[in-house]
Order: C-alpha cells, then structure tokens, then sequence
C-alpha cells in the first residue's frame, strides 16, 4: 500500500490526477483484503484465542513499522510511537523520515493550488504547514473543496456539452482521499470490535489498555476537511440548504436520510 500511496503523490506532483484516481482503486482493493481478514480471526473463539494469546507477549501492534509509516505519511504524525517500537534502532529511524513526510492531502492540494485559474484560492498557508504536525480543520480549505464540488455537480446540471468536466479528475482525487480515510476508520472500527470479542476489555500485550486504547483512534480522521465539507453539501435535494426544523407533529419537507424515517 505504501508504494501506491508514494506513486498518488508523483502523479499529482505531475499533474496527473487522472493517474493518481486511477492508482488509488488499486489503494482501495489492498485496504479492502485487510478488512476482510478480520473475520478470519473471528471464526475462533475467545478460549482458543487464550491459548496462544499470551505467547505473543511483548509483542504489540505498536511495533509495526509499516503500519507507522503508513499513519505517519497520511498525517497521524505522533513522535511518540517511535519509542514504542522496541529496541530495533533502524526501525525506529526508518518511521523517524515519515513524521515529516507530506501527506497524501498536501500534494492533493498543491495539485489542486497550480489547478486554481483563481477559483479555489488555496490558501498559502496550507500550502505552507508545518508537515510534522497532523492536518487539522481549515475553514479556508473547506471553502475551496466546496466550490470544486459544487463547481462540478452545477456544470453537469447545466445541459451544457463538457459542462462540469474542466475539474471532475481534481473531484475524482477529492472523493478517493476521502474513501481511502473511511476505509481506513472501517478497519480499525472492525478491528476494536474483533479485539472485544475474543479478549474484552482487557489489556493489550504490549502494555496498551487494548480495546479503550483502540477505540481512541476511531474519532481520528487523517483529513478533517473533506469531512467537514459534507456539511455543506449534504442539505436538501440538489445541494440547496437544509429545511428548516419542522415542527412538532409536522413532517420534513424534504431531504434528510431515506433509512431514518
């Protein structure tokens, strides 16, 4: 998965985000195979699990370097996993090159800024960041990924030959940065809820407090902007702003979740 993530960031560094969508199906495909081994494990029950659960001991997740690598280079930036990955100093300092990596979304935006012809209007300061520290909420950000989805989804709407087109690749990237951070909270979702099954609530073998620990990560997207920007979006029919609270005994007058009644 990590070459693949590497070679997304080449192709936007080049201006190819048609490349980049193309290369993140392949992304999406491997995060799916980790998913689904999960139940693999679940076929067991707890009291085999047991059996061997303590010979793994000390062993631990925070020891996977990969899997640091991968955190690290999509923004989760915490220098304080790197004390907890034993005692292999090359494998420490191998993560160590990752904390300041830019992140998959950096190269996306900077993409996105040489794409700009003054309509998104990134602002220098994203372009800028401190690439060590974890990318929080930007309203500017959300700005400029608003006008890219609206300017897309209003040009199709249009009836226009080519109308929406001129930044659908640039939407195309957008949504599989974002798909790639909500396999990635599946994953850990599933993986606390398979840690629950077989061992409860208790500690993990490498001195974490297993499941809780687990749990924390869930609530920690790698790229809050694009979350935050389905606010916006995600009102009544066709993009336009949510309906007004009808009142009690009223029905809607419309949008909202077909599921919720």
């Amino acid at each position: 998965m990590m070459h693949e993530l590497v070679e997304v960031c080449g192709h936007l560094d080049a201006d190819r985000p048609l490349r980049a969508a193309q290369l993140f199906e392949r992304v999406h495909k491997i995060q799916h195979l980790l998913i689904e081994q999960i139940p693999l494990l679940e076929t067991m029950f707890s009291v085999e699990f047991a059996r061997f659960r303590d010979s793994l001991r000390p062993a631990s997740g925070f020891q996977s370097v990969q899997f640091r690598k991968i955190e690290f280079f999509c923004g989760n930036k915490n220098p304080k996993m790197l004390a907890l990955v034993g005692e292999d100093d090359a494998a420490r300092a191998e993560m160590a090159t990752f904390l300041d990596k830019t992140t998959p979304y950096d190269h996306f935006l900077h993409h996105l800024a040489r794409e700009d012809n003054g309509i998104f209007k990134i602002p220098a300061a994203a372009l800028q960041r401190d690439t060590n520290l974890p990318h929080e909420e930007n309203e500017q950000l959300v700005d400029s990924l608003e006008i890219l989805y609206r300017a897309q989804h209003e040009g199709s709407e249009s009836g226009k030959k080519h109308a929406g087109e001129r930044y659908y690749a640039q939407m195309r990237v957008a949504e599989h940065l974002l798909e790639f951070d909500e396999k990635f909270s599946i994953w850990r979702f599933h993986h606390v809820k398979m840690v629950e099954r077989m061992i409860g609530g208790m500690g993990g073998t490498g001195g974490s407090s297993g499941a809780k620990y687990l749990a924390s990560t869930l609530s920690r997207p790698f790229w809050p902007d694009l979350w935050t920007v389905r606010n916006r979006l995600g009102g009544g029919y066709g993009g336009s702003p949510s309906p007004a609270t009808p009142a009690a005994g009223e029905k809607p007058a419309g949008g909202g979740c077909p599921y919720a009644g």
